[in-house]
């Protein structure tokens, strides 16, 4: 079959790799139909190997060379015995695995497992014509809900975490700080959380346009607003946490999501002084964020197709899809990979 596979930094292939062999218990072979390419395989290419294992990962054993994506949807081949699924079953791929025993795994974080394995960095990925899965990371799509709209299900859950990790932001004034695909991810779910307002911040010009055409208000770079009760840093840089915090009221909550590449500094004196909270937020659960994810899909409440900056079929994953997204990341979002599921 076809797949993209990760060799090393700035080495990634298309090309034929074997099929998935038939799934064992409580397994699935998922025929992938979309899968998105996110900013850590971008990172991966660009500065890797970050997170993808150079010698066997202790959980599954896998390492590069490896199929990368962690954004799919797709239906069912085949499903092993015990998985509860169906051949013919449209499913979007929560993307995490983990031991199962740790008090972690236990309480439904697996996010939070110390032998997590994510599919496409710690074991094959959806960026090909199929893939096995465990079916605990499979969650049916609802009649209606396009494929391509099941392969974002993945970042959105990262989003709908952050808005739930705020404790709720009904009535309240919410800022994102960075208008990326997360961000602007945040702000509908905050939006459709029944925040009083929301507002973006990015330097991009191109981004922050692309906010005000989504029915944001966007703030200047340059000028600083009133501080807010809800603050969700998305953008991973030394001035996106410097200014979330400046930007969170008296009591007010900061949530950190943006993936930082480096220790940064922070006035914890100001912190005290003024109460504020501070949260990080770290990927997803499949109960309280995946299907809360779907089911945003679902109800219209999310204008997904708004994120999608291109779409290009499996054979050109590299030269139309990660490539551009390194020499011009200002323009695009999310894009898609069709991979003929």
């Amino acid at each position: 079959m076809l797949a993209a596979v990760y060799h090393g930094r700035r080495n990634i292939r298309v090309q034929q790799w074997p099929a998935p062999s038939s799934p064992r218990p409580g397994w699935v072979t998922v025929a992938i139909t979309y899968c998105g390419i996110c900013g850590t395989d971008v990172e991966e290419y660009l500065q890797g190997p970050v997170v993808i294992p150079t010698a066997p990962h202790p959980l599954t054993g896998a390492q590069a060379p490896l199929v990368l994506g962690h954004e799919g949807a797709g239906i069912v081949l085949a499903a092993g015995p015990g998985s509860g699924l169906e051949p013919g079953t449209r499913v979007g791929l929560e993307n995490s695995v983990g031991c199962g025993h740790c008090s972690a795994c236990l309480s439904g974080n697996r996010q939070l497992c110390p032998q997590l394995a994510v599919m496409g960095l710690m074991m094959d990925g959806a960026l090909a014509e199929a893939v096995n899965v465990p079916a605990s990371m499979c969650a049916p799509l609802p009649s209606g809900l396009p494929d391509e709209a099941g392969a974002l299900a993945e970042s959105l859950a990262v989003a709908v975490r952050a808005v739930r990790r705020a404790g709720g932001v009904a009535g309240m004034d919410v800022h994102v700080f960075g208008a990326g695909t997360i961000g602007l991810m945040t702000a509908q779910v905050a939006r459709a959380g029944g925040a009083r307002s929301v507002t973006l911040r990015d330097p991009s010009p191109a981004r922050s346009a692309r906010a005000a055409a989504m029915g944001f208000e966007v703030m200047p770079p340059d000028r600083n607003g009133e501080s807010v009760a809800v603050v969700f840093e998305c953008s991973g840089t030394a001035a996106g946490i410097r200014d979330s915090l400046s930007a969170t009221a008296k009591s007010g909550t900061t949530v950190v999501l943006g993936v930082h590449d480096r220790p940064r500094e922070i006035d914890l004196l100001a912190q005290l002084m003024n109460e504020r909270v501070i949260f990080a937020s770290l990927s997803h659960a499949m109960n309280d964020d995946y299907i809360p994810a779907i089911e945003l899909l679902r109800d219209g409440k999310v204008d997904y197709e708004a994120l999608i900056t291109d779409r290009v079929p499996l054979q050109d994953a590299v030269t139309r899809g990660i490539d551009p997204l390194v020499a011009d990341p200002e323009s695009h979002l999310k894009v898609l990979i069709a991979c003929g599921g």
